[in-house]
């Protein structure tokens, strides 16, 4: 291979018998999911500075028996919301919302996307902003003819992971243009808990109704390595 090496990803399924975690941590943080095992997922820092750090999951690079264990836990948590219709966000959401909607015995989901095909309609659209993605904002939109799978249906949000809250508001907000009955929110990842802020400005209970199997908080560098930020870690189930 021509292109240099730039490190790598390997997030990590580990038992349940692993030891707990001990702080200050070093490339990588496990969390543990409802059926005991851990997902350890590497560091990222953040700019400008690189002195915080998210624990980060790219669903699409990750191991399939990590993806599978963590599509069963989402399914999971909102199979007492008796979905009948899941929604998949781009991009990495998508990896998860098909593996969700089978374990929930639907036929099928909905996916967003990024691209405008020529039969869209402006107005089925919203402007998303994530924390891996900065810059200006993307544009999601939905299939016109995916509509009727939602009329009338009681529907769940997938996607990978929840930070800033950025994206899912988008989506809640188009959601609330199409009049969609969303039940509930369901991600692998509740990252930190600057979201809660972000979804209880578009509305009060939306908060409520983010579900996740894997909780992180931020964390800072320290010379010993990477701590939690106190009162970063959003709330439980």
């Amino acid at each position: 291979m021509n292109a240099p090496l730039q490190g790598s990803y390997r997030p990590r399924l580990l038992p349940p018998e692993t030891p707990e975690p001990v702080v200050p941590f070093g490339d990588s943080c496990p969390a543990r999911l409802p059926d005991g095992w851990w997902v350890d997922l590497p560091f990222l820092a953040l700019p400008p500075d690189f002195e915080t750090a998210i624990a980060y999951l790219a669903i699409n690079q990750a191991p399939f028996d990590l993806e599978d264990r963590i599509s069963s836990a989402m399914a999971d948590l909102v199979r007492p919301l008796e979905p009948e219709v899941v929604v998949g966000m781009p991009t990495f959401g998508l990896v998860l919302a098909a593996p969700v909607a089978k374990k929930l015995g639907h036929a099928d989901y909905v996916p967003l996307g990024y691209s405008r095909k020529f039969w869209y309609d402006e107005s089925l659209s919203a402007d998303v902003i994530s924390i891996t993605s900065p810059g200006q904002p993307k544009r999601v939109y939905i299939d016109p003819r995916l509509l009727e799978r939602l009329d009338g249906k009681r529907v769940i949000l997938v996607e990978d992971v929840i930070s800033t809250g950025g994206t899912i508001f988008g989506e809640l907000q188009l959601m609330e243009k199409l009049g969609v009955n969303v039940v509930g929110i369901v991600t692998a990842v509740k990252e930190t808990n600057v979201w809660v802020e972000k979804l209880a400005s578009l509305d009060p209970r939306y908060p409520g109704l983010v579900h996740a199997p894997l909780r992180y908080p931020l964390f800072r560098r320290t010379a010993d390595g990477w701590v939690p930020i106190e009162g970063t870690l959003a709330p439980g189930e």
